[in-house]
């Protein structure tokens, strides 16, 4: 009788957790229905479906607590508090639901997904920043409090539920105890398999997404599952990145990627003879810079007219360019961390692993820079404590880090750095002073939440750009606010190259951005204007025509292009991958471009592509585990 009892407290928890995750995610998409595009009332009924069935997992997992730590004691012993410990376990499984669910509002609004793996990137960042960005841009105080207040409200209601009478039974106590031991596993692997008795029945969160809707696709997986997808993604990710390479599958590796298998190192495997014919002139100063957020879509024909990248659009007109172009990584530093080892990003912050040992990776930018002749300095607009940046950039090959803690306050800061004007400012003073041969590595701030400059007194056309918005972006102050801030960092960017260029002709520029995926679009978009980013090259003798309609690169590209153009006749250099002006094919992360544009890695169809990915993620895998 008593486990009979008790499981009717398991079942109220488990109904109510599930009733409540659906509440969630029918609010979810209520939320956000002008993303929903072209979805129809049965994309949306399909991906409801598949949310309930999804999260059974959720439910079932949530009440395994109490009904371990509850019903099974009691069932022995008829002292033990079942009712108490489902009140306050149940309490607590409720409550958590709620609060993730506030929390899944604005992380999806910067990621695009509900829970990923960048959460455990959040654990290794500048937390104070985080928290700031938190209170200013995404309304901590009211959002948690209104988490507080509904936990509260559903935790209460939670509580009336459980003290319902009971059912019970006077007789066939004993056959109804059976019938309900027989059901329950039963039941139990119904719901780990989100609705069916096998894996490939059920709805795993690795194949939930099945609609054409990336809102309806994240709506499907609670965020119960969004957490098991960021564990398992990071796990796998870990693991794979840091197994054991054989000897044999390193040198395959090297091979499918065109380097020399006998080379007695890496650096040897992998050395390539120049072949494009160097600038007229060696420039004295070479400089990268690194847009926070600098993406491709403000690019694109349908937002051009809004005027947000005029910088972007300069060097299009007088620079060799080429849009078809990936970051390396989906954050920041996973993206720089791919400039400083000149390796693909595997899932690991390298810059908590790597350059130990007083060697920097032969494929990084500053190590090739140096070997093309020039001091490397490498300049930060936020702080040096972030990510370990100010260390790691001087233990991959760069002379010097200079970073926001070294320019002068003037007015308006970030939680993120100074503005990039005034990292601008103190970068070009520090040019001029500069006698010897010098590649600057920029890497700005500016465009990042919590989007708090007064971009008005720059001068951002405001009512203009809002008069002329296309329906997939929303015309809200705070979506205005972001557009202000990516015109800014294009507008000083513009600035400091021409009055640096004025300074010394000879000066060569490239320009990318870190990543995209961060700007909150009304609707799907397309892949190009959600994750692309541009890259552009520009300088004294640089021809426009650089490269073809058919180029395709990514961040690692850069420094063997580089070499390229700066190089002699006949000289030789060191990169994993080829120059931009031999690519047609690129690849990051999750991404990949070739003939047929831009798609998920996992829909390639190119066997010869997934191969060459395969090969390098095997050779970032070994140097990684062999550089700790």
């Amino acid at each position: 009788m008593r486990f009979l009892l008790s499981l009717q407290l398991d079942l109220r928890l488990f109904v109510f957790l599930h009733v409540e995750l659906m509440v969630f995610r029918v609010a979810f998409l209520l939320l956000y229905a002008s993303q929903l595009g072209s979805a129809t009332g049965a994309d949306i009924l399909g991906a409801l479906w598949l949310g309930a069935r999804i999260s059974l997992k959720t439910a079932a997992f949530l009440t395994g607590l109490p009904f371990l730590l509850g019903t099974v004691p009691y069932a022995l012993s008829g002292r033990w508090p079942t009712r108490r410990l489902h009140f306050v376990l149940g309490g607590a499984a409720v409550s958590l639901m709620t609060l993730l669910f506030i929390i899944r509002i604005p992380y999806y609004e910067i990621f695009h997904q509900g829970f990923n793996i960048m959460l455990f990137n959040g654990w290794k960042d500048d937390r104070a920043a985080i928290f700031a960005t938190a209170v200013q841009q995404y309304q901590f105080w009211p959002r948690l409090a209104t988490a507080l207040l509904l936990a509260a409200l559903l935790t209460w209601l939670f509580c009336r539920v459980l003290r319902l009478p009971l059912f019970r039974p006077r007789r066939h106590v004993r056959a109804l105890t059976c019938g309900a031991l027989a059901v329950l596993p039963v039941f139990s692997i119904f719901c780990r398999f989100g609705g069916a008795f096998s894996a490939d029945a059920g709805v795993p969160w690795e194949s939930a997404a099945r609609t054409r809707s990336n809102l309806l696709n994240e709506a499907i997986l609670d965020d119960g599952q969004a957490l098991y997808r960021a564990y398992s993604t990071h796990k796998r990710a870990t693991e794979k990145a840091l197994r054991p390479v054989s000897t044999e599958e390193l040198e395959n590796a090297i091979a499918i990627l065109g380097g020399d298998p006998q080379a007695e190192d890496l650096g040897a495997a992998f050395t390539r003879q120049k072949t494009a014919p160097p600038l007229a002139r060696r420039p004295h100063h070479v400089v990268l810079i690194l847009g926070e957020n600098y993406a491709l879509w403000p690019l694109l024909p349908e937002y051009r007219a809004l005027g947000l990248a005029q910088t972007g659009a300069w060097l299009e007109e007088h620079g060799a360019h080429t849009y078809r172009f990936l970051p390396n990584g989906n954050g920041t530093m996973t993206s720089l961390n791919g400039f400083l080892t000149g390796l693909p990003d595997v899932g690991l912050y390298v810059n908590y692993l790597m350059g130990k040992h007083g060697s920097a990776d032969p494929f990084g930018i500053g190590r090739m820079m140096q070997h093309l002749g020039y001091k490397t300095v490498f300049w930060y607009g936020g702080l040096r404590s972030w990510q370990d940046i100010g260390r790691f950039t001087l233990r991959e090959g760069f002379d010097e880090f200079h970073c926001a803690d070294e320019l002068p306050e003037q007015g308006e800061s970030s939680s993120w750095g100074v503005p990039d004007g005034v990292l601008f400012d103190g970068i070009h003073a520090q040019m001029q002073e500069d006698t010897e041969d010098t590649f600057y590595f920029i890497l700005t701030t500016s465009n990042h939440p919590p989007f708090a400059y007064d971009v008005d007194r720059e001068g951002f056309p405001r009512e203009d750009v809002a008069g002329k918005l296309p329906p997939s972006i929303p015309g809200d102050k705070a979506t205005l606010d972001q557009l202000g801030h990516i015109w800014y960092a294009d507008q000083v960017m513009g600035k400091f190259i021409r009055e640096t260029q004025q300074d010394d002709p000879s000066t060569l520029f490239v320009v990318t951005g870190d990543h995209a995926e961060r700007f909150n679009f009304s609707a799907d978009v397309s892949l190009w204007a959600l994750s692309g980013i541009p890259c552009y090259f520009y300088g004294d003798g640089v021809p426009t025509d650089l490269f073809s309609a058919q180029t395709a690169g990514s961040h690692l590209q850069i420094a063997p292009t580089l070499a390229e153009l700066i190089l002699p006749a006949g000289s030789a250099y060191t990169s994993l991958l080829p120059p931009l002006t031999a690519s047609t094919q690129a690849f990051n992360h999750r991404l990949v471009i070739d003939e047929d544009g831009i798609g998920e890695e996992r829909t390639s169809g190119d066997a010869a592509l997934t191969r060459t990915i395969h090969a390098a993620r095997t050779i970032a895998s070994w140097v990684i585990l062999h550089d700790q």
